[in-house]
């Protein structure tokens, strides 16, 4: 069952004839008790998340519980918990549930795999075109720091010929010049959303190719920045930025694959009839 929580006692009231949820526990302690029906220390931790057990969490799970419980025996006093259409609730909750199960073993976990690196890369090369730019990215390292005079010593050293970690190690080897960086990024993606304040985007968008930037000021502190590449709204994108898309699409077409061959393999072990007589009446007839 994938949802859980406060959720809980709605379900045992829904599937109270099929779960077992509520009932008598006499050799159990229990926590709460409505009639005969008690709910015990071991259903609260099942029910429950880490956070719902929390005292005042768990007190309204409880509390929940309680009101789940007096309601349905009201309901099962007034004949509603026997009735022909509660029946055909409850089998079709099973149904659906244990096909979810069973989905989850066949298709989702199975096809679960690590995909190969060779095979993300294959198939962006060969569908390139599919994940075009909705808008600009910019691929970019920056440094933050609390003030001026650092920011410009890491400039100075990656104008000498400093590498991006070798300008910032002297920062990380003073403590007193170390507290001045506050936030590093290296060779990452940014989209306009994900950079700000939004002077950094501005000078992202029209600073040369591996050149680096003056200190910027903005609230935050002093950025220095350093564009890698930039890809336009409508190019193809890198593929390091495209990796992961890729490989979600790859995923799903491995789960529907999954999926249609369990289909076809069940098809092929069962004997499947459609009576379209009985349809087109039922419905009326055909248009």
């Amino acid at each position: 069952m994938r949802q859980q929580g406060n959720s809980f006692p709605a379900l045992c009231v829904i599937l109270a004839a099929l779960a077992g949820c509520s009932g008598n526990h006499p050799a159990q302690p229990y926590v709460a008790r409505v009639g005969s029906a008690e709910l015990t220390e071991e259903e609260l931790a099942a029910g429950a998340d880490s956070i719902a057990r929390a005292r005042g969490r768990s007190m309204a799970f409880i509390n929940q519980w309680v009101v789940s419980e007096l309601l349905y025996q009201e309901a099962e006093r007034r004949g509603l918990a026997d009735t022909d259409e509660l029946r055909r609730q409850l089998e079709a909750t099973r149904k659906q549930l244990a096909i979810e199960a069973l989905l989850d073993r066949e298709v989702y976990n199975a096809a679960s795999d690590s995909i190969p690196e060779e095979e993300i890369g294959a198939a962006f090369r060969k569908n390139a075109a599919a994940f075009t730019l909705r808008e600009d990215v910019v691929r970019l390292s920056y440094a933050l720091f609390a003030d001026r005079d650092a920011a410009n010593q890491f400039r100075a050293a990656l104008l000498k010929g400093s590498s991006w970690d070798e300008a910032l190690a002297p920062v990380g080897r003073d403590s007193a010049r170390g507290q001045t960086l506050r936030a590093v990024a290296r060779n990452q993606f940014f989209t306009q959303a994900m950079l700000f304040p939004e002077e950094l985007w501005k000078l992202a968008r029209t600073l040369p190719k591996e050149e680096v930037s003056y200190p910027v000021k903005t609230t935050a502190g002093y950025y220095i920045l350093r564009v890698h590449a930039i890809r336009h709204a409508g190019e193809a994108p890198e593929y390091e930025f495209a990796r992961r898309e890729v490989r979600d699409r790859l995923m799903i077409d491995r789960r529907r694959a999954r999926y249609e061959q369990l289909v076809s393999d069940l098809r092929s072990r069962h004997k499947v009839e459609v009576n379209l007589g009985v349809v087109d009446t039922a419905g009326g007839g055909a248009d």
